[in-house]
């Protein structure tokens, strides 16, 4: 996760952390491998699933900021309710 996105979520994690499980999980490892692949993402960036893991949305890396981490952010929070 680039220093930029980090921050944005680090700072998610305080105000949502209890409502959204949020997890960095890298490309360099099976797992990250594996769900980069299943999801489609295009080498890195979001992938945001809902509790049962069911794909909600993804955003490929660089092409984000806090605008689009504050929508997916309010998408998994609408799919809770």
């Amino acid at each position: 996760m680039c220093a930029k996105i980090k921050v944005i979520v680090n700072d998610l994690k305080k105000t949502q952390g209890t409502d959204i499980t949020f997890a960095n999980i890298l490309t360099s490892d099976s797992k990250g491998a594996k769900d980069i692949k299943k999801s489609k993402l295009k080498g890195h960036g979001i992938v945001a699933r809902d509790r049962k893991g069911k794909l909600i949305q993804i955003v490929n890396g660089h092409s984000y900021g806090k605008k689009e981490v504050d929508a997916v952010v309010a998408q998994l929070l609408l799919k809770k309710k």
